[in-house]
């Protein structure tokens, strides 16, 4: 080989060697950059799934609608001098008490096509606790300042004023009958 051949052969050794310099670069990069991506989509499904729990993975059926009911005639007993209506009754009992029969008389009573708009006030709730009392009700009240009733009570409203106060179940029962 002569010397020309030589020094060639080195010049191209040199070339294939900054080349496969720069292959081997481009390679780690590319390689550096899938890491990184595969990495910061580990940490995300992970995060998701464990800390924020905003990833699930088992099969809910998180679109069944629920049917909302509002009850417009359902009152708290501090409101009841505040309906719109010039004259009404409110009824105050315990709602969850299955053993009553006036759950049955008020829905024969509101079926009467010239009936007053009756008003229910559970009783059994804490936040109607400040107006009810045991004994010694107030049936002569003229504001929530002195307004204290028995469970179960009906209470006829006329121009904001009590026109009628009956206390017993039989009684109110007699009252939802007759109407």
């Amino acid at each position: 080989m002569s010397k020309k051949q030589i020094i060639k052969n080195i010049q191209k050794d040199r070339e294939d060697s900054s080349l496969k310099k720069e292959k081997d670069n481009y390679f780690k990069f590319i390689t550096t950059l899938a890491i990184l991506l595969i990495i910061f989509i580990l940490t995300y499904f992970i995060m998701g799934f464990f800390y924020t729990k905003e990833i699930d993975f088992s099969k809910k059926d998180s679109d069944t609608k629920e049917d909302i009911n509002i009850d417009n005639k359902t009152i708290m007993l501090g409101q009841i001098f505040d309906q719109s209506e010039s004259e009404y009754y409110v009824l105050i009992y315990d709602l969850s008490d299955d053993s009553s029969m006036i759950p049955s008389w008020q829905s024969t009573y509101e079926s009467n096509d010239n009936a007053l708009t009756l008003y229910k006030v559970d009783s059994s709730k804490k936040f109607n606790s400040k107006y009810l009392v045991k004994d010694n009700s107030n049936k002569q009240a003229t504001d929530l300042s002195n307004l204290k009733v028995i469970s179960p009570t009906l209470i006829k409203i006329n121009n904001k004023q009590i026109t009628e106060y009956i206390e017993g179940e039989e009684e109110i029962i007699d009252v939802l009958k007759n109407n």
